[in-house]
């Protein structure tokens, strides 16, 4: 593991002006290392960034370097991070802006020149070198990004450093760096920090020597960054890894000797830049003069770890050659490297440093996307076995070791990497280029299934390969061939959605079977015609022959279009609780649509399961039974309700009223529809009429055709024995049922089905959840009470009849929208000319007055005896207290008899969902299209689209001319 260093290289600033990262030579003292730094020289360890920063001093004097090389630290990219992020917390610290202030100054000298900056830096526990010339006072601010990186092959078709890299992440926190503090007040500032990836996109990776184990990197990147500096052209072939071995032996030779004479200098302070550069070849042809470091190699004695003599050094003349190194092939030699494996420090960051777990194959496969991305590693699937066991192989060199194994450890769920059961080395010597440069296959096999499955959606024929290919580039960016498409379309009609869907029909009857088992006095219903194909079905819970018991009698029935393959009917029936929380009752999927014949099937299946339903009102005034039902005025229910429920007082939605007045007469009668339906004022009815009739005589005429106690509030007052619809007057509940039950609409039956149980079942735990251990009136109420208790203090009550139960009450002016009026109180019968107290079932604002001020009661009082228990918790909790008990799709049995109902004929107009939209063939690969932007001269778009352009727009929109 790498140790990063958190404190400065130095202890002092330099003198002169602040050096980019830190810089090395141009600061006042020398960098030592202490004996932390100096063992990772022995084993098979990664060396520190102090290290390899005191190599980089030891190897060039001040005086080799011209005014415009930088060189940064290896610990660089901590120095970056520390001073952009003093950029956030300056406007609020005075001492950070003094020390950004400061920064800026003396970096303000890098407009002036070109300068080229050099750095070994360390990330992710990797050393890479890196070359970035740059010219504040140029256009393009960046003239080359040159990386250097030991585990990728520069040179090849594609070379570019990929946004999500190591190398970009430090290269973004360089351009910030020049943003920030060398542009300041700059317009190019904005323009770097508006386009973070600037200088990645002019990032490539370089040919450099391989490194072959793993954890040379740093030598490997300090070897890289030593050539820059001296002039030198780096390749892959400059040095090699047994170069780079036996630096580091002779370094941890020289570090470790403990036996020497007090007379004899330390060898740590004497490491010379002549010693450095002889186990490099091209570097050790130079001319080399008296080396105090090398005469003093010679006299030193071995340490334990034993390494070849330190070779004899001539006063003056030849160049030196040290045996323990093999000569560059340019020189003569012929060195012939043994076959070594080298570990995979990407695989090693990724997946075994910080262990991972993943759900399932397809979270492993753009785990080994990514790395494939990163590394340039190619890795196929050696062995499959199931959707819990994978191994993976290099194809990326010949003859490779690597060995990735992923699977689940025995009575666990997550997949893991096995580590015992992998190699994370590679070997072999790479695999030659394909055909005139054509990159391999991507693995598509297990990323076209969403793709056909959305295609299948969209599409009610038959799916074919460009379809496919479309959908994939659209949906998940992935380009498949025509082959790959086409067999991904044989996986899914062998075992896609539609066949499995097709075979459900057959466990629909176990799965009632199983549910009317689990759920005593549950009611369930299946029909099938001739031919075993299935018509209908319906499922009505047992426990709501108990828990309707507690919720407010007004029963919501609506209907909606399944979206599958076999379309088809669902009906559902629904109420609320005393929490106003929609409470689904029953349901049913048909086969034909909303009709007279389907509403009695699913209405006769209610009265079965349900006796409640049609129960006498407790109230005797009520002519109607006890529950009252709520529709959209359906002409198909209006009919199976005459027949079914004949005496259950039946209402209408007054949303779906407006809408019928909006298509007869349009939207200004129709504004008016919900209001005139709520009030119970004749006064206020009488004028919403005027109103409408002004507008629109058909429109009143319209309305009065629709029978006044099926939605009008005034009825209520006018007519008692109609039952209370406690302020329901439209089918909101049902329309939310409607909205909860979506997802389960594009199944097939059996998963709609299953869904909509679990759906109810889940429905039924969190409202227990939400209410658990409340008690008395439900908050709203409550809030509503105290409201009136405030408002009603200077209210005057008077007793009409002397002990008599009428009581006249008396509202004071409060304002022109709230004149004086009077209203008569019957305390007995708990009803008041305002309509709202036999309505609710709460005491209104005259009834609270009453209470109040003549019986003086209090609030607390009133809330406990005179509000009705369709409003209070403990009503809430005794329905609540069961549930439903789902089934489990594992355990159903295929009847084999029972079919999908027919469904041969297309719906009309055009896909219910959004189109393929047809993706160009340039998507990929935009620097081959014909269409070039006029304003950024790239290839891929028109200047419509131009990122350039928007940004242009944003800052200067005046100066934007499209002629």
């Amino acid at each position: 593991m790498l140790r990063r260093r958190t404190k400065p290289l130095v202890a002092a600033k330099p003198n002169g002006p602040l050096w980019i990262a830190e810089e090395l030579f141009r600061d006042d003292r020398a960098l030592l290392v202490d004996d932390d730094a100096v063992a990772p020289l022995s084993g098979d360890n990664h060396l520190s960034t102090a290290l390899v920063d005191y190599l980089l001093q030891r190897s060039l004097q001040p005086t080799d370097l011209q005014d415009t090389t930088l060189v940064g630290s290896a610990n660089s990219l901590h120095f970056f991070h520390q001073v952009n992020a003093k950029i956030a917390t300056a406007p609020s610290d005075p001492n950070v802006a003094k020390s950004v202030e400061n920064i800026r100054q003396r970096c303000s000298h890098y407009k002036d020149n070109k300068f080229e900056f050099l750095s070994p830096f360390c990330i992710d526990h990797h050393f890479v070198a890196v070359k970035i010339v740059f010219d504040l006072r140029s256009p393009d601010i960046f003239h080359e990004v040159s990386v250097y990186d030991s585990l990728i092959k520069g040179g090849r078709r594609n070379n570019s450093v990929h946004r999500n890299s190591p190398p970009a992440k430090y290269l973004r926190s360089f351009q910030q760096f020049i943003a920030n503090f060398c542009l300041f007040g700059n317009p190019k500032c904005e323009v770097l920090l508006a386009n973070p990836d600037h200088i990645v996109e002019k990032a490539v990776y370089r040919s450099c020597p391989m490194q072959q184990n793993g954890f040379d990197c740093g030598l490997f990147a300090f070897g890289c960054v030593l050539h820059l500096l001296k002039g030198l052209d780096v390749s892959a072939d400059i040095f090699n890894q047994q170069h780079i071995s036996k630096l580091r032996e002779s370094l941890h030779a020289v570090f470790t000797v403990t036996d020497i004479g007090s007379d004899v200098p330390n060898p740590r302070e004497l490491l010379s830049s002549l010693f450095l550069s002889s186990f490099f070849p091209l570097q050790s042809e130079k001319d080399c003069h008296d080396d105090v470091f090398l005469r003093l190699l010679q006299d030193l004695p071995n340490n334990d770890n034993d390494i070849d003599a330190a070779p004899d050094v001539p006063d003056k003349g030849p160049p030196i050659e040290l045996d323990v190194v093999p000569l560059h092939p340019r020189l003569g030699a012929d060195p012939q490297p043994e076959p070594t494996r080298h570990r995979d420090n990407y695989f090693t960051t990724q997946f075994i440093e910080v262990p991972k777990e993943f759900e399932d194959m397809s979270k492993v496969d753009l785990a080994i996307d990514d790395y494939e991305e990163s590394s340039g590693v190619r890795l196929v699937i050696a062995r499959s076995r199931g959707a819990g066991s994978r191994l993976y192989f290099c194809a990326s060199h010949t003859g490779c070791c690597f060995r990735a194994k992923f699977g689940r450890e025995r009575g666990t769920l997550p997949i893991i990497y096995k580590q015992e059961l992998s190699n994370p080395f590679h070997c072999g010597e790479p695999v030659p280029p394909k055909t005139n440069g054509r990159a391999p296959k991507k693995r598509v096999r297990d990323k076209l299934e969403e793709s056909v499955d959305h295609v299948i959606e969209v599409k009610d024929s038959t799916p074919v390969p460009k379809d496919v290919m479309k959908a994939a580039a659209n949906i998940q960016s992935v380009r498949a061939s025509y082959n790959q498409a086409y067999r991904a379309i044989g996986r899914a009609v062998e075992n896609g959605p539609r066949e499995k869907q097709q075979a459900s029909f057959g466990l629909i009857m176990s799965y009632l079977k199983h549910f009317q088992l689990r759920n005593e006095d549950s009611t369930v219903k299946a029909e099938s015609d001739a031919d075993q194909r299935l018509r209908r079905l319906g499922i009505c819970p047992g426990i709501m022959r108990r828990s309707l018991q507690h919720v407010r009698p007004v029963l919501s029935l609506d209907g909606a279009h399944l979206l599958s393959k076999w379309k088809g009917t669902l009906y559902i029936a629904s109420v609320q609780t005393a929490c106003s929380n929609i409470y689904p009752v029953s349901f049913a999927i048909m086969k034909d649509g909303e009709d007279a014949e389907g509403w009695k099937w699913f209405l006769e299946l209610l009265v079965e399961a349900i006796p409640l339903l049609k129960m006498q009102h407790p109230d005797n005034r009520c002519r109607f039974c006890y529950f009252t039902v709520i529709s959209d005025r359906q002409k198909g229910l209006i009919q199976a309700l005459q027949q079914v429920f004949p005496d259950n007082h039946h209402c209408f939605c007054s949303v779906h009223i407006a809408r019928n007045v909006e298509k007869e007469v349009g939207k200004k009668v129709a504004k008016h529809v919900h209001a005139l339906s709520a009030t119970f004022s004749k006064r206020e009815s009488d004028e919403l009429m005027a109103k409408i009739n002004a507008i629109s005589a058909r429109g009143k005429k319209y309305l009065e055709g629709i029978s006044a106690n099926q939605w009008r509030s005034t009825a209520w007052v006018d007519d008692p024995t109609l039952p209370p619809r406690f302020g329901i007057v439209t089918t909101n509940m049902s329309e939310s049922v409607n909205s909860m039950v979506g997802d389960a609409r594009d199944g097939s039956w059996l998963e709609c089905t299953n869904d909509i149980v679990r759906k109810m079942m889940n429905r039924i735990c969190s409202l227990r959840e939400e209410n658990y251990g409340r008690e008395g009136v439900v908050d709203k109420v409550a809030e509503i009470l105290e409201n009136r208790w405030k408002n009603c203090s200077n209210f005057q009550v008077r007793e009409v009849v002397k002990g008599g139960s009428q009581f006249d009450v008396f509202r004071p002016s409060r304002g022109a929208s709230l004149p004086e009026t009077n209203r008569l109180l019957y305390v007995r019968e708990q009803t008041c000319e305002c309509g709202k107290w036999q309505e609710h079932g709460v005491p209104c604002i005259d009834a609270v007055a009453y209470y109040r001020l003549f019986e003086t009661q209090t609030l607390q009082y009133i809330m406990d005896n005179h509000v009705s228990e369709h409003y209070k918790y403990e009503t809430v909790n005794e329905l609540l207290k069961e549930n439903i008990v789902p089934v489990s799709l594992d355990i159903l049995d295929q009847d084999g008899v029972t079919l999908p109902p027919n469904c041969t004929k297309r719906s009309s107009g055009r896909p219910r969902k959004k189109r393929i939209r047809k993706r160009s063939r340039f998507a990929h690969d935009p620097d081959k299209s014909p269409i070039v932007c006029s304003r950024c001269k790239k290839r891929g778009h028109n200047v419509k689209t131009c990122v350039a352009r928007e940004q242009l727009e944003k800052q200067h929109p005046a100066e934007l001319d499209l002629s």
